[in-house]
């Protein structure tokens, strides 16, 4: 097996798409892991899929080819069991004892796949695509759904993998603690059209932004200095053009010579002509000079415009003085009936908006009853509540336990974490099904969250972090008056997040949200309006 992957001339369109997803790029994927960045839907999951030959280019060339080395692909989505799941199970050599011992991997776990939370089954792939020892690795965003032990014990993972790795991720943390160079999707606007095209960055992701910013600066630069001389150019002409009337004024208001003075008129008709023939020559060369002005302006490639306005909503706070709540108890996790006070192996502690999580030390495991010890909890009308905690730990519970108890007449909006395929499929259905009013409403919000809404309306097929927007544009127009989110920034890229942590934090509703992110956390419930 070659020690690079070379990606030539490659280009994917989606079938029916009215413009191809990316069009001719090249790259190199070196030995070590190589991270893919750029926004919601621009194609790091296609060419990924690419490289390992489960998807066919429209054209272009991976060398050597995908049917030559043993590849393996770890998807984003956890809810299927590992197709080498059992081989690992049974598996209890060096190798495969020292990664259960990396990424903490229960001996349990291999047999109830079904009952793992998120982080948990998150571990367990990640743990089988690496067992399969393949020349080539693809582990897409590995790092949604985990708490920050697992991230940690996912990134030790991946610096004792010695072949080609490929990450998609838009976690900063990870990327920085593991790659060695960065491979940017990034959508360039050029002589009047936008086009995604992939720039290599040497070093992680805080280098890399660091030499982007700077690459950036100097196309600026360049864009002002090509616009200074177009300008100059032009105002020679003006300047020109202006000469030239005045001169012909002059021609048409007469001149005072001696009409007999043969000898000084045909000099001064000569003069004229050959005045007229100069001034029109050098217009010409200011002309030929302004077009090739106007040309290196619009061959400088800089960065397709993004949408930084805010999503409007009206939205009025429920009336009820409490929409949602919880008494105090055990909660089970399996989402039984309550459970006695032994059975808590975690609780939740709660310090204003931030509910947190976590293990209780030495507690027994419980079994089946195990659950969760909670005070009772009230969410109010504006309330804005951040849940977070360890894998495992009960946020799920928490979060099923407050929706069990809302009103059916409360207008809310539920976003689970992964919508399926059928959910996306219905996600486009309804938005295709609206009217002339509601749709560019959605389109509206759909934009300042960091995406194409022409991409969309073209019926290309939704990445998950596309559909989660989408379903929250969908859903503002039921105008909630309680919004919960199950990790929103899963899937996301940080323009995205940065979009979604502004608008839930001017949300005038009532709000849960659960994420590792805590920073997120902080924007979008700490000092909620």
């Amino acid at each position: 097996m070659a020690t690079t992957l070379v990606v030539r001339h490659l280009s994917f369109s989606h079938p029916g798409a009215a413009e191809p997803l990316f069009d001719d790029v090249d790259c190199s994927l070196p030995a070590g892991w190589t991270a893919l960045l750029g926004d919601n839907g621009c194609g790091k999951t296609t060419l990924a899929r690419i490289v390992c030959g489960l998807l066919t280019p429209t054209r272009g060339s991976v060398s050597p080819a995908p049917s030559t080395f043993v590849s393996a692909y770890c998807e984003q989505e956890c809810t299927r069991e590992p197709a080498n799941l059992e081989e690992f199970r049974d598996d209890w050599s060096a190798p495969s004892v020292a990664l259960r011992d990396t990424l903490g991997i229960g001996d349990d776990w291999p047999y109830r796949f079904a009952t793992l939370s998120g982080g948990e089954r998150k571990r367990l792939q990640v743990a089988c695509a690496l067992f399969a020892n393949p020349d080539v690795l693809v582990l897409d965003e590995p790092t949604n759904h985990v708490d920050t032990a697992t991230r940690e014990a996912i990134a030790h993972a991946m610096r004792e993998f010695n072949g080609i790795g490929v990450l998609v991720s838009h976690d900063v943390e990870l990327i920085d603690a593991t790659c060695a160079q960065c491979i940017m999707f990034e959508r360039r606007h050029v002589r009047g059209h936008n086009r995604t095209v992939l720039e290599r960055y040497a070093g992680a992701y805080t280098k890399a932004q660091q030499t982007r910013a700077l690459r950036r600066a100097e196309v600026a630069d360049q864009l002002e200095a090509a616009q200074h001389a177009q300008q100059s150019i032009a105002q020679a002409q003006e300047r020109r053009r202006a000469m030239m009337d005045a001169a012909t004024a002059r021609k048409h208001g007469g001149w005072k010579i001696d009409r007999l003075d043969h000898d000084a008129r045909n000099t001064h008709k000569w003069n004229e002509k050959q005045a007229d023939k100069a001034s029109a020559a050098a217009y010409r060369a200011l002309g030929s000079r302004l077009a090739a002005a106007q040309r290196a302006v619009e061959s400088i490639a800089t960065d397709a415009k993004r949408y930084d306005g805010a999503i409007v909503v009206d939205i009025e706070p429920s009336a009820r003085r409490e929409p949602a709540h919880v008494d105090a108890g055990v909660l089970r996790f399996d989402g039984g009936a309550p459970a006695g006070s032994g059975d808590a192996v975690s609780e939740l502690v709660v310090d204003g908006w931030h509910w947190h999580t976590q293990a209780i030390p030495d507690a027994q495991t419980g079994g089946a009853g195990a659950g969760i010890r909670v005070l009772r909890l009230s969410v109010g009308p504006r309330d804005h509540i951040g849940i977070d905690g360890a894998n495992g730990t009960g946020k799920s519970t928490v979060v099923r336990a407050l929706l069990a108890s809302l009103d059916t007449e409360l207008p809310a909006l539920v976003i689970n974490q992964i919508p399926g395929e059928d959910e996306q499929t219905r996600l486009l259905a309804q938005l295709q099904g609206l009217g002339n009013a509601e749709r560019p409403r959605v389109l509206s919000a759909y934009a300042q969250l960091n995406a194409d809404p022409d991409r969309l309306m073209a019926g290309e097929p939704l990445s998950p972090g596309q559909a989660q927007k989408l379903a929250l544009c969908l859903g503002l127009l039921r105008k909630p008056q309680l919004i919960v989110l199950d990790e929103p920034t899963n899937h996301l890229d940080l323009h995205s997040k940065q979009a979604l942590a502004r608008f839930l934090h001017t949300y005038p509703g009532a709000l849960v949200v659960v994420s590792h992110d805590h920073w997120f956390l902080d924007e979008a419930c700490g000092c909620a309006v």
